[in-house]
């Protein structure tokens, strides 16, 4: 809600990423309802933002691990990962 508009259009982009549907309930929501996000900004235009960037950059991409390993390290990146994996498996 206090985010920025440029934040908010990378979290839309995020959800597309991470295959999440909540950005176009928020739109049906605010539609439902009959108010927008903000008085001057409805999620929709943030949705459409987003839309256009995703289309003039392209969707966004990483892996796991790539904060890890932009921050900290390429070691503590492969440790989380070993990690992780055996989370998972068990």
């Amino acid at each position: 809600m206090l985010a920025g508009r440029d934040v908010l259009v990378r979290a839309v982009r995020l959800c597309w990423a991470l295959g999440l549907d909540l950005p176009a309930r928020y739109v049906a929501l605010e539609e439902h309802i009959g108010h927008k996000f903000r008085e001057k900004l409805s999620v929709a235009e943030i949705v459409a933002e987003a839309a256009r960037v995703e289309a003039e950059e392209g969707p966004l991409v990483w892996a796991r691990g790539d904060a890890l390993r932009r921050h900290v390290g390429e070691e503590a990146a492969a440790d989380y990962l070993r990690r992780l994996a055996l989370a998972l498996a068990a």
